[in-house]
């Protein structure tokens, strides 16, 4: 009986208890193991799901914008349509209109309808329909036409005076090898034209090296959209605020005694190295 009770005390207790040790470590390791498993599984199918979801909303993004520049197709080929087709009722009417002064023949409507089309109606039907008036008005029409034609085939052909040297004068610019157009207004005279000169001699005298010329702009010319000049002006492309500040400054100092003040209007033209300049007094 004493030897049963020592091999329990002594042999069957420490086992029992080195066993049920073990397994405690061997199942807490386990649930660790199990843990950090389940924790790096977790981790990856949120790392998926933040994947998946930006992926999603990339796509979501991008057939947005196709939709968009669907729709703006759509709106914009339904804008050019009913522009196309308002463009061709009006001149239809500008035509029937013309047809009616020439049938009744009209001094007056063909003189209205004559300034009507140099106003309103765009190239290549202004001139066209300038051309039939020119043929087939009335005589006073038909001169008033011709003249009108005249001008502005010069002006197509960019005819222009080009300024002679006179002095030598310090730059107030780098003018290096800008162009200038200097234009004057033939509605405001011959006092517009030598004011034009003198800011094209100004700029030969401070060395401007490129191209520059004093042109004349036809009343017809400067009734159309695009041009409609008034006063003192200077049209400039947002990268050539610069050289228009200066050509401005220039120009209100020739012209000082005539109290000029030059104003600026930004253009979209693609006009690289060229700045024009109005001189219209009194339109």
């Amino acid at each position: 009986m004493e030897k049963i009770k020592s091999f329990i005390n002594y042999i069957l207790v420490p086992v029992v208890t080195i066993t049920t040790g073990l397994l405690v470590v061997y199942v807490d390791t386990q649930v660790k193991n199990n843990d950090y498993e389940i924790s790096r599984r977790d981790l990856e199918l949120k790392q998926q799901m933040a994947v998946a979801d930006r992926e999603n909303k990339a796509r979501d993004l991008a057939i947005n914008k196709k939709l968009n520049d669907l729709d703006l197709v759509i709106r914009e080929s339904k804008e050019q349509r009913e522009e196309r087709e308002s463009n061709q009722k009006f001149n239809l009417k500008i035509y029937d209109i013309v047809s009616e002064s020439l049938e009744q023949k009209d001094e007056k409507k063909q003189e209205a309808a004559k300034a009507f089309i140099v106003v309103m109606v765009e190239e290549p039907l202004r001139t066209s329909l300038l051309s039939v008036l020119e043929e087939e008005a009335e005589p006073p029409v038909q001169k008033k036409i011709n003249k009108i034609l005249s001008e502005e085939t010069l002006f197509k052909e960019q005819v222009a005076e080009l300024p002679q040297k006179k002095t030598d004068s310090q730059p107030s610019f780098a003018w290096d090898q800008w162009d200038f157009d200097i234009f004057w207004c033939s509605s405001s005279g011959s006092q517009a034209k030598e004011q034009a000169q003198l800011i094209a001699e100004q700029l030969l005298a401070e060395q401007a090296k490129g191209r520059i010329r004093v042109r004349e702009l036809p009343a017809s010319k400067n009734a159309q959209s695009g041009y409609r000049a008034s006063g003192y002006e200077i049209r400039r492309n947002t990268n050539e605020i610069e050289v228009a500040e200066a050509l401005g400054e220039l120009g209100n100092t020739i012209l000082q005694k005539h109290k000029v003040n030059f104003t600026f209007r930004t253009t979209t033209q693609p006009t690289a190295w060229y700045v024009s300049t109005f001189v219209c007094p009194g339109s």
